[in-house]
């Protein structure tokens, strides 16, 4: 019998993709579906961006490009952070970015420590490192870490921090004092932070901070959510030299690169300075959005109020797989919180990167829902 690595043995399909296939299930009996899963941008990539990969490839940038990435889309992002073009390397998407620097910085046997909820990714990169995951609970502190929990976790045998700020699947922003308290103890124990900061141009309220520049950071970013570019694949790293060498040979194994005309469609957009513009306009209907939903949904859970990315994570204070299923039955698909980790298997997310017309919808099944609970 053909039979998977060890290292895959406790690694399960992600229950988001699975919820996907449940939905798709679901239509073809016949049921309508408002799906509020998926963590993607309903938006079309902006025509702009279309237009400038376009001219990009008819001036050849359909060829590799350095593993680095081109220079042009290097120098716009360092100088949007205040740092070097030696500190950027341009990935495959974010998620190659992720992957790259787990198998750079997890040590297999070491504790890496991942605040729940959470993106599920990062409990996947631990389990394939042989790490041992460590979570923080989240839910008394409005899904922010406690700086004096973090101290109390932390040891010489944590390899890896991860962070996740604006939050998936909460929509949580933290202070950034926060923030750099917490890289600083990091540092003390020769820990590594890797900072997703995905959702970091998706705020509404306070503009998320940013750990670049800490010589034990790594942030990665990418223009898949900012700029709905989710099926480009642009990511891109900044971390320290030394810190970008050990990925880069990871790298240059993996994503190998990015497609250079999308590396040098996005250059072009911020260095016309497009960039914040394109940002604005889809961040001003996902504020809409989430008022809206914010305001409809307290009625029927505890909910705290996103503060930026696109999802909200209610308490519904039943069993969250079963309340999933029974609400499915009536029409909205949701994400059951079991997927972000420890403590939440009371939880939905509900990702709101749809039309306002689907957020209606849904809203209105959810109140039969619930009123047909009450006869």
């Amino acid at each position: 019998m053909l039979r998977e690595a060890t290292r895959l043995s406790n690694i399960s399909t992600s229950l988001i993709r699975k919820m996907f296939e449940v939905v798709e299930r679901a239509k073809k009996m016949g049921v309508d579906v408002v799906s509020l899963t998926i963590g993607e941008p309903d938006f079309d990539t902006p025509i702009e961006v279309i237009e400038k990969a376009y001219e990009a490839m008819k001036k050849g940038y359909t060829h590799y490009t350095s593993n680095m990435g081109i220079e042009e889309l290097r120098e716009v992002i360092a100088e949007r952070y205040g740092v070097s073009i030696d500190n950027v390397m341009i990935t495959a998407g974010a998620s190659e970015a992720l992957l790259n620097a787990s198998l750079a910085f997890i040590e297999e046997g070491s504790r890496v420590i991942i605040p729940s909820p959470n993106f599920l990714s990062y409990f996947t990169y631990a389990k394939i490192c042989k790490a041992k995951t460590t979570q923080i609970k989240t839910h008394e502190n409005e899904f922010k870490v406690d700086v004096n929990e973090f101290s109390e976790v932390i040891s010489r045998d944590v390899s890896v921090i991860f962070l996740n700020y604006p939050n998936n699947p909460t929509g949580a922003v933290m202070d950034k004092k926060d923030l750099r308290e917490i890289a600083e103890i990091a540092k003390d124990y020769d820990a590594i932070v890797i900072s997703d900061e995905i959702y970091d141009e998706i705020y509404y309220d306070v503009k998320p901070g940013s750990l670049a520049g800490y010589e034990n950071v790594i942030v990665i970013n990418g223009f898949s959510k900012s700029l709905a570019m989710t099926g480009w694949r642009i990511g891109y790293v900044i971390a320290e030299r030394d810190l970008m060498d050990s990925m880069l040979k990871v790298h240059q194994v993996n994503g190998v690169c990015a497609p250079a005309f999308a590396q040098k469609a996005v250059a072009d957009v911020i260095s016309e300075g497009l960039f914040d513009k394109l940002v604005k306009k889809m961040v001003l209907e996902f504020r809409r959005r989430r008022d809206y939903l914010y305001s409809e949904l307290k009625e029927f859970f505890e909910v705290v109020k996103p503060e930026g990315a696109f999802y909200m994570f209610p308490k519904v204070n039943e069993d969250c797989v079963e309340f999933t299923e029974k609400l499915l039955m009536r029409g909205v698909a949701v994400t059951p919180g079991v997927a972000f980790g420890d403590w939440n298997e009371k939880y939905i997310r509900i990702s709101y990167a749809t039309s306002m017309e689907n957020l209606k919808k849904a809203v209105e099944r959810i109140r039969e829902f619930y009123e047909d609970k009450k006869t």
